[in-house]
């Protein structure tokens, strides 16, 4: 009796030593809870959509949806409008969604505009056909220096013709550019979940001067109602967003559609009245997301220190425009080696223990 006593706590460690890489597993993960880092002031920015951040962080940029001014806000961390850049005319605002902050190295920084929604009840009320024509704007990212009422010449808004390559009318409201090479992609938005959300890439060398065509290069993106995306800074990670949730790839070897055909890291995001944008911070360790209506705020989400997945191989097959028809299965993730090898060895110490147990009592 006395020697089966003193291995039961032998036999407790075991056990514990079985459940305690897993707990480590299910927590090593978990990041800070998200908190809300400023209220957007002021009753002109009332339909946020889209989100970016200056390289230092200390400025944040937004802009209107359809029907409202073609203009660009820039916030401070307090949620003040610090400047309001005005583009040249109210049309080219046909319907913002979304925009994104591009700094080539060694070259200045551009904002870049999504001028890429379908416009629907703008079209429907004035009697004009599903749009098929869109753009992407280009201007300069405005410095610290500049605050107030900021027009932008009409010589220094770039205006980017974009074209589907189907010709068919689509609603693009998120878009994401690839930090080193510039490439451009839009998400489609789509509310039925049977239907498949198309990722759409614009040509490596833009042109001013005709139409560039969008070429899908993923077809079965598995969210429903996409609002926003972005690349990180390092261009390492992707993340797409919806009402309730952010997407988030590891981005392997600079290829975006192998990538996203991988399974992403799903973030929850906090309650917002109607989420738009998403932005990553300058150090990519956390997300920031805004939402429409008055006095909104913006959140700070921070990810997990080892978020992401890596692309998965993609199935053998010859397919036009590198656009597999089946996804390729997802990759094993760390989490699941680290459980499988702690569930063989915590096994095994109990098995060694137990044999010792009946051997004690034999001997008694």
């Amino acid at each position: 009796m006395a020697r089966r006593m003193a291995l039961a706590p032998l036999l407790t460690l075991a056990c514990a030593g079985l459940l305690a890489p897993a707990a480590q597993a299910a927590t090593a993960r978990a990041p800070q809870p998200p908190e809300p880092i400023f209220h957007v002031l002021g009753g002109r920015i009332v339909e946020a959509s889209g989100l970016a951040v200056s390289a230092d962080g200390e400025r944040y940029y937004t802009l209107p949806d359809a029907g409202r001014p073609a203009e660009v806000y820039v916030i401070d961390g307090t949620g003040k409008t610090r400047a309001t850049l005005g583009l040249p005319r109210a049309e080219l605002n046909e319907d913002w969604e979304d925009l994104a902050a591009v700094r080539p190295a060694g070259g200045a920084g551009h904002l870049y505009i999504a001028d890429t929604g379908d416009a629907f009840f703008t079209r429907r009320d004035a009697g004009l056909p599903p749009r098929t024509s869109y753009r992407l704007l280009r201007i300069a990212e405005p410095g610290a220096e500049v605050t107030g009422s900021t027009p932008v010449a009409e010589e220094d808004v770039t205006v980017f013709p974009l074209v589907y390559a189907d010709g068919a009318a689509h609603n693009s409201e998120a878009m994401f550019v690839q930090p080193g090479t510039g490439r451009v992609f839009l998400v489609e938005k789509t509310e039925d979940a049977k239907r498949k959300t198309g990722l759409w890439s614009a040509p490596a060398v833009l042109k001013e001067d005709g139409d560039n065509t969008l070429r899908r290069v993923l077809a079965d993106l598995k969210i429903v109602g996409v609002s926003g995306a972005a690349f990180s800074p390092s261009g390492d990670q992707v993340v797409i967003r919806n009402a309730t949730t952010a997407y988030l790839w590891r981005i392997k070897d600079g290829d975006v559609a192998r990538s996203l055909r991988a399974e992403p890291v799903e973030i929850e995001l906090p309650l917002q009245k109607q989420g738009e944008g998403v932005a990553f911070t300058p150090d990519g360790r956390a997300l920031l997301v805004n939402s429409e209506g008055g006095r909104q705020p913006v959140w700070r989400v921070p990810l997990a220190e080892e978020t992401g997945t890596e692309a998965a191989e993609p199935p053998e097959t010859t397919v036009e425009s590198r656009d597999p028809a089946v996804p390729a299965p997802p990759p094993e993730s760390a989490d699941g080696l680290m459980l499988a090898v702690a569930g063989l060895s915590g096994t095994a110490a109990i098995g060694v223990l137990a044999f010792v147990v009946v051997r004690g009592r034999r001997a008694v």
